[in-house]
């Protein structure tokens, strides 16, 4: 499944319109990125959506755990294991 491993952004799903207002369902899959961080002096390959990608790349290291800090009710296991062992 594709959720964003600090934002937990998923899937979407809803109904595709017709010019004739026909209804089909579709999905829409959130743009994920492998990438490695440093967090605590340990680097993590994680999937990041694009979004969560940019915020990161204007931060520096202790901002970046600040950032998934605030944003600890959403993380991936690992990324939580990693704030929580300093």
């Amino acid at each position: 499944m594709r959720v964003c491993d600090i934002t937990g952004v998923g899937t979407t799903t809803g109904n595709q319109i017709s010019h004739s207002h026909r209804l089909t369902k579709r999905v829409w899959k959130p743009n994920l990125q492998n990438t490695t961080i440093v967090v605590n002096g340990l680097s993590l390959k994680v999937r990041v959506s694009t979004k969560a990608l940019k915020t990161l790349n204007s931060k520096s290291e202790a901002e970046v755990v600040s950032y998934l800090k605030a944003n600890e009710k959403t993380l991936s296991k690992k990324l939580y294991k990693a704030i929580k062992a300093n």
